[in-house]
């Protein structure tokens, strides 16, 4: 009976020894919704945006996409931040080209213009190029805080850089056309991180309300 009491207290030792501790993390992501969310069902309608005014682009610096694509610039802005998106170019490492709600009306340039262009010919499906030339990617392998991070990287508009445009009485929201993930801009996160704009919300609300301007 003692041999017993002590192989079993050994095999608890050993078992908590292999059992990982979860480590240390800030908020828990924010999770995709699903497939089958219907936005229609709250209001909201697909919608085409007016490219008419764009230029026929077929190679986008230092990206080239062959064929040709419909794209207008446009500056845009978050409501919740009340800031206009920017391209950060000075962020470096996994950062670069971090896009970030934070330019004010009155400090507009050239980081905060953005190419929407219409994806197989239809408008109400985009992709988005960035003032430095590359594609605007949901970085969906990024994990913790960082999944869904996006900035200007893309080089080919694949399943991380479509997005579908949505709006409900004047107020435009963009959601990743493959993960289902709104186009969310996170007050709640500090320093060079405050107002990221990441591809994971998981629902259009107030995080996800835009404002799309053409640039003169």
């Amino acid at each position: 009976m003692r041999c017993a009491r002590g192989l079993l207290s050994a095999a608890v030792v050993l078992l908590a020894l292999l059992v990982p501790v979860p480590a240390h993390a800030g908020p828990a992501p924010v999770a995709e919704t699903t497939a089958d969310d219907d936005p229609a069902t709250r209001g909201l309608k697909r919608t085409p945006l007016d490219l008419g005014g764009g230029v026929q682009a077929n190679a986008l610096g230092p990206v080239g996409i062959p064929g040709a694509s419909i794209c207008q610039r446009f500056y845009i802005y978050s409501y919740r931040a009340a800031r206009y998106v920017s391209e950060e170019q000075g962020y470096t490492g996994s950062s670069h080209n971090m896009l970030r709600a934070r330019a004010t009306a009155g400090a507009l340039g050239t980081w905060e213009h953005f190419r929407l262009c219409a994806y197989n010919g239809r408008t109400d499906t985009i992709y988005i190029q960035a003032s430095s030339g590359y594609l605007v990617t949901a970085e969906y392998g990024y994990s913790g805080n960082l999944r869904g991070m996006m900035r200007g990287r893309g080089e080919w508009p694949g399943v991380w850089e479509i997005f579908e445009v949505w709006s409900d009485a004047g107020v435009y929201y963009l959601r990743n056309q493959s993960t289902k993930g709104w186009v969310s801009i996170r007050v709640d996160m500090t320093g060079s991180y405050v107002n990221m704009v990441r591809g994971n919300g998981t629902s259009a609300g107030p995080w996800e309300q835009l404002a799309l301007t053409s640039v003169a």
